[in-house]
């Protein structure tokens, strides 16, 4: 039934009030009407952008506000309305979509909320705007009406359930999006927690080759993705991409790129990876000041779909957490490490390898470990 907790008070956040500074702050909990709710964070997951907006290099919100849009947590108050709407009670295990779409734009009313014209975030939204918690870096956290939650199973562990996220991401990106078909070859560049879960969604789909690139300090994650199911490991700064998966495919090329790197290379030569009418899926933030040139004659002539990705959708979200719940994909082999929340720098640094150690695959933050 819908109601409140016993807990009650001020709410701990880690609030980024600067480039590479985030300091520790206490917060008035919301009082919540019937339309809203309270989620009590369990974990929530640090990805690529987490390490970009921290470092200053993206700036997707106004400072100060409480980074952390991937929130896995358990209902602990919801009003009345919102309790029937989102089918969940106080105690529901929950996976919080970060996206909050406006819900009457042309494209939420088309259907498409992923590219909503008005959107908000969770982990993007200043501490200015009332109710201050927006991000999951925090105890507790605000539950808007237009939120979207998953129940997700309590038996799981929370390390593995709040990878929903970057799942969701392999889910649609390389599988959903380019609309993989059982049997295609599909180059996946970047290893990164989100390449690796594309390694594990396009292996689940049925792809028939899977071809993954990264650089030589991240050999491990090569290593990973290839007991993920990848087929195929390339060292883009020690083998001639291109080269290497035109002699792989017989000269066939790929069916779907997809690439999930912060660099401009890849982009280039996604182009010359794809076979005539395939599809190129851009979903790896470059930077606002970043600029590539592409041959885009190839495009036309060679009749290739390039599709810019972004975020994740509620369809993938579904698909994700079945694939979780069914314990089919050794998610625990991501693991790096969990850090409570007063150490959410420390965190940033352990995923971005700034602290003299390779860089990790997947770390979270546990709120309730300090």
């Amino acid at each position: 039934m819908a109601g409140k907790s016993a807990s009650s008070g001020k709410i701990r956040a880690a609030v980024q009030v600067g480039p590479k500074r985030i300091e520790l702050r206490e917060f008035d909990r919301p009082k919540i009407g019937p339309d809203e709710g309270i989620l009590r964070v369990e974990a929530c997951g640090i990805c690529g952008t987490d390490i970009e907006q921290y470092s200053g290099h993206l700036k997707l919100a106004n400072y100060p506000f409480i980074p952390g849009h991937e929130p896995l947590g358990i209902i602990d108050e919801i009003g009345e309305r919102a309790a029937l709407r989102w089918g969940v009670n106080v105690g529901d295990r929950v996976a919080v979509e970060p996206l909050l779409a406006c819900g009457a734009c042309e494209h939420c009313l088309s259907g498409s909320r992923t590219t909503c014209s008005q959107n908000m975030s969770y982990g993007f939204t200043s501490t200015q705007l009332a109710p201050s918690v927006w991000g999951a870096y925090a105890d507790f956290m605000y539950l808007h009406p237009g939120t979207v939650l998953h129940k997700i199973s309590a038996e799981l562990p929370p390390e593995i359930a709040v990878m929903f996220n970057p799942l969701g991401a392999g889910v649609r990106w390389a599988v959903n999006a380019p609309s993989l078909r059982l049997g295609d070859t599909i180059v996946i560049l970047g290893a990164g927690q989100r390449g690796l879960a594309s390694v594990i969604a396009a292996r689940a789909a049925g792809a028939g080759t899977i071809i993954v690139t990264d650089l030589a300090k991240a050999s491990h994650k090569l290593e990973l993705a290839l007991e993920f199911g990848a087929n195929h490991a390339i060292v883009a700064d020690r083998e001639k991409v291109v080269e290497r998966v035109t002699r792989l495919t017989g000269g066939r090329l790929a069916d779907v790129v997809v690439d999930v790197t912060g660099a401009i290379q890849p982009v280039i030569d996604s182009i010359d990876l794809v076979r005539a009418g395939g599809t190129v899926i851009i979903a790896g933030v470059k930077g606002a000041d970043t600029m590539t040139s592409l041959a885009t004659d190839k495009l036309v002539f060679r009749s290739i779909t390039l599709r810019g990705v972004f975020t994740v959708d509620s369809v993938s979200y579904r698909q994700a957490i079945q694939l979780i719940e069914s314990g089919a994909a050794p998610l625990s082999k991501m693991r790096s490490a969990k850090f409570g929340l007063a150490s959410a720098e420390a965190a940033i640094h352990r995923l971005a390898g700034w602290d003299g150690k390779p860089p990790a695959i997947h770390v979270l933050i546990q709120p309730n470990l300090d």
